[in-house]
């Protein structure tokens, strides 16, 4: 009995709170840790890229392209006057000046409604050189001209009407989105 009085809980109970607090602190840290690290400069350059862009293709074709950091997004296609036309959903991903991006599912304008469809992935890769801030160039010559953000776009959904690029924008938008570099 004299042995079991003098037994005391607490060492055992420090020994317990000090590995709590261990957990605690590595549970904390580690998060910390691992955002500070730098990222790698494919990450980096992806993010610049992220966003809705107004982008022209050879012959003024007007585009919108939808890039998420993540590698996802979607491009769509309009008339000069504005009127969606076609669209598909994009993987994309950024190794060194180079973007790759395969297309799937598609997009298409008919009787004013959107109708969306994804039948996969393509099995096709296009390449892109990054040649400055605004320019890529397909390894078969065309050039896209990234013209500026627009932070107000939205994805249209299967079903709803066929969106235009400048309900809502002045002449002066549509003359300037049509111009090429």
């Amino acid at each position: 009995m004299k042995l079991l009085r003098q037994l005391s809980f607490r060492p055992v109970l420090l020994s317990l709170l000090q590995a709590y607090v261990l957990v605690l602190v590595v549970f904390f840290l580690v998060p910390m840790v691992a955002s500070a690290q730098e990222q790698t400069p494919d990450q980096s350059n992806a993010r610049q890229w992220a966003g809705n862009w107004l982008v022209v293709g050879q012959g003024d074709e007007q585009l919108v392209w939808q890039l998420k950091s993540d590698g996802t997004g979607f491009a769509h296609g309009f008339r000069k006057d504005g009127q969606l036309t076609h669209g598909f959903a994009i993987s994309w991903r950024i190794e060194g000046d180079i973007v790759r991006i395969r297309t799937g599912g598609t997009l298409h304008c008919n009787s004013g409604m959107v109708y969306a469809q994804f039948t996969g992935w393509s099995p096709v890769t296009l390449d892109f050189n990054v040649i400055d801030g605004r320019h890529w160039r397909q390894h078969n010559g065309g050039i896209l001209a990234f013209q500026r953000r627009l932070p107000d776009w939205e994805t249209p959904n299967h079903g709803a009407e066929c969106p235009n690029l400048y309900q809502g924008e002045g002449k002066e938008t549509q003359q300037t989105a049509s111009t090429a570099n």
